[in-house]
């Protein structure tokens, strides 16, 4: 507690000796009111509401709710405040405060003759977020609250001791009780309650006061009452990382953990922050795209889940307060794998049976990406997506990467081969692995280079898909992943390439804890690089079976492969699957970007390297013309080589609007561009005639021209070369889909460049 306060008022306990007890309306013959339990004590102390810090719930009437465990842990006796209108009873009360305060737990038995029996209370002190049960020393299945409660069906309260040792907590009914006080306005004093919270009827200005009985030996009133200070779940989700959590099947549905810049794992803050509502069962797949946070699951829904509402296999939810955007349970047909951010507007949906287009400015799945589904849901389900600057790479079991144009959403090649996992690297290239293979495939070309995994393999993610160990570093030209023994067996080491020397260090790091009967293993994705810190993430949890998975770290290397923290999480089944981290930067450009310039012949300027972002790569920022306000006087068009290239067409001045999307945030710069062109003679201009016809045009477009034509291209809306052949002054765009693009002729008079349009 953040501060004590000493409250003094009158509490004057008296009481028949040897009067039968009621226990919350219980009577019990076991109890006799006698000296022992301080039903004869008197005590001066002092309450004012104005002290109160935390007030749950709100209205007019006023409460105070104070509960005493007498277990030598300071802070002890704690002080809430309860708000209402209308009608409410101490159990209101109680579940009020429980489920608004995530450091007060409970153990309940509702239903009785009497109401409902409070049989145990606790709270984290340590904040430490253990809020949990085992019942009869069973540490394999511990009982986890639920809006603060743990129900059970009996008066077995002697059998719950707390996970966390260090926590407040006291249980019983047979061996040690809570016993029950309770003051409304008229009363002098504090009187011991006859009646459970159930029958217990607030009036504004009431005090309940629990007091635990352990070992059926009385305690006195405390004279010193801590305020409790008010509960304040993390909403600064920009310092840290997150985990995306499978969670326990059968049990619970999907969860995500924050650990933050000063060590604090908070847990299940999507949960804390969307009142108990959780994911999809088995969430795999987690990535941040602008400002949203995509959460995948295999499934919609967890059928034995009762503790959290479940939110379907694509939840999307706002990255910086956790607060839910949309759901889905249906995305497509299949079951959740991945997801990426292709622009502002639009995502892809890796699923079970292909790629469905996802509308970002709509919040709606749309339809399968042609030639990305089939072969079944465990044969040729996606992977792993990566977008660069041009393409979508895409994994797809036993098919191989299948290339897709974002721009039409169609596939334009398919790499075959076994591959299990995709990066792009720092430098912007494209890198494949296969069980002992990394491959590089060519950014424009798609031909690949392998390069053989000396001694080691790579540990295969395809039977119960995750996201795989393989990683790339942001700030070195470097990959990384978690070795293996077989395809289903993990190794202990984490391997690193040098994408520059294509150097292997195959022992690069030695996974911590492979000492004893029990190791530590990487589970689910397992690695993941820091973008900022250039530290990387590994999550292990311990080798074995049953309670063993209770067991998780998530240790943290710096770039020399230094093991510089270890983290242990609070005992359950995580199931950890993939570390994110926030996305907290936009690009910028440099100061060498122009604002204005003047053409009189096709200029080109490198967009590659003026435009960076701190937390994300650099060569997968995405550039666009988003707008030209003199297309008559200038040509602008984006190449495949991340090049602007300008083309005077007439003589005007033109804006050219460039976006460069990294990773969903936009920034988008102005270019004035001053076009100059000669004025020609008559003659000359007949001379230089250059035409294209017909235009519209369905299959042969023919180029009129006195010229040598020395090359032609004809560039579609993204800038990406889609044909050069030309046959006798002829191109055939016949197998070109409907649309608009620019055709630009260089011949050894002039640069031309016309829109043509293709129906």
């Amino acid at each position: 507690m953040k501060k004590f306060y000493l409250f003094t008022v009158l509490f004057l306990f008296a009481f028949f000796a040897n009067a039968q007890i009621k226990v919350q309306g219980v009577p019990r013959n076991d109890i006799q009111g006698t000296s022992s339990n301080q039903l004869n004590t008197t005590v001066t102390t002092n309450i004012s509401f104005s002290d109160i810090q935390y007030w749950v719930g709100s209205g007019t009437n006023e409460a105070a709710f104070v509960v005493q465990w007498n277990d030598s842990k300071n802070p002890d006796a704690l002080v809430w405040g309860f708000r209402w209108n209308g009608n409410a009873t101490g159990e209101d009360m109680m579940k009020a405060i429980a489920k608004a305060d995530h450091r007060f737990f409970t153990l309940l038995y509702p239903g009785t003759q009497f109401g409902t029996a409070i049989g145990g209370m606790g709270f984290d002190l340590n904040g430490q977020n253990s809020n949990a049960l085992y019942k009869s020393g069973n540490i394999t299945y511990p009982y986890y609250p639920v809006n603060g409660i743990v129900n059970t069906a009996a008066y077995d309260f002697d059998d719950y001791t707390a996970a966390d040792a260090a926590d407040h907590w006291g249980s019983g009914w047979y061996n040690s009780y809570w016993s029950y006080w309770v003051k409304d306005p008229a009363d002098a004093a504090f009187g011991y309650s006859g009646v459970g919270a159930t029958s217990r009827v607030l009036q504004n200005g009431s005090y309940d006061v629990w007091n635990f009985n352990a070992g059926m030996e009385s305690f006195p009133i405390s004279s010193t009452l801590t305020p409790v200070s008010p509960y304040v779940a993390s909403t600064n989700f920009a310092n840290g990382y997150f985990m995306v959590n499978e969670e326990w099947f059968g049990h619970t549905n999907g969860s995500v953990n924050f650990i933050d810049s000063n060590g604090q794992i908070n847990y299940r803050v999507y949960s804390n922050a969307n009142n108990n509502q959780a994911f999809g069962a088995t969430t795999q797949y987690g990535t941040i795209y602008g400002d949203k946070f995509y959460f995948i699951s295999k499934q919609a829904a967890d059928g034995g889940d009762t503790q959290y509402t479940p939110g379907g296999r694509l939840v999307v939810a706002n990255a910086q307060t956790m607060q839910k955007i949309a759901g889905f349970n249906n995305i497509g047909g299949g079951d959740g794998r991945s997801f990426v951010g292709v622009n502002e507007n639009k995502g892809y949906i890796g699923a079970s049976n292909g790629i469905f287009v996802f509308d970002i400015a709509n919040m709606q799945v749309g339809s399968l990406i042609t030639g990305t589904g089939g072969g079944g849901q465990y044969a040729g389900q996606i992977g792993n997506m990566v977008r660069s600057s041009k393409y979508v790479f895409a994994v797809k079991q036993s098919a191989g990467i299948l290339v897709i144009d974002p721009a039409t959403d169609t596939v334009v090649s398919t790499i075959p081969g076994a591959f299990h996992s995709i990066v792009q690297a720092k430098d912007g290239s494209i890198w494949a692995i296969q069980d002992q293979k990394v491959v590089n495939i060519n950014t424009t070309t798609f031909v690949t280079t392998p390069y053989n995994i000396p001694t080691t393999k790579y540990l295969g993610s395809w039977g119960a898909w995750n996201a795989g160990s393989f990683t790339a570093s942001s700030k070195q030209n470097v990959l990384y992943w978690n070795n293996s023994v077989n395809s289903f067996v993990s190794g202990a080491q984490i391997v690193k390439f040098d994408v520059t020397t294509k150097a292997f260090n195959e022992s690069f790091v030695t996974i911590p804890g492979q000492t004893g009967t029990y190791k530590q293993i990487p589970y689910g994705a397992g690695l993941r690089m820091n973008p900022i810190t250039d530290e990387l993430i590994l999550n292990t949890t311990e080798s074995g079976y049953g309670a063993h998975y209770q067991k998780n770290w998530i240790h943290t290397f710096d770039a020399t492969g230094a093991l510089i923290n270890t983290k242990t999480l609070n005992d359950y089944y995580w199931f950890p699957a993939v570390a994110v981290f926030p996305d907290n930067t936009l690009p910028t450009v440099s100061n060498t970007f122009p604002s204005q310039v003047n053409v009189n012949s096709a200029s080109v300027i490198d967009l590659k390297t003026i435009v960076s972002d701190e937390d994300n790569l650099s060569s997968a920022i995405v550039k666009t013309i988003k707008s030209n306000s003199n297309p008559a006087a200038v040509s602008a068009v984006i190449n495949e080589n991340d090049e602007l290239v300008l083309t005077p067409i007439a003589s005007g001045n033109a804006d050219i609007k460039i976006a460069f999307n990294s990773n969903g945030k936009v920034v988008e710069k102005t270019l004035t561009v001053n076009s100059t062109v000669s004025v020609l003679a008559t003659a000359e201009v007949k001379k230089i005639e250059f035409s294209i016809y017909p235009n519209p045009v369905t299959d042969i477009l023919t180029i009129k021209t006195q010229e040598k034509i020395l090359n032609v291209s004809v560039y579609d809306t993204s800038g990406k070369v889609v044909n050069t052949q030309l046959n006798n002054g002829q191109i055939n765009v016949s197998m070109l889909p409907n649309g608009v693009y620019i055709l630009k002729a260089v011949t050894d008079k002039a640069v031309y460049q016309q829109k043509l349009i293709k129906k």
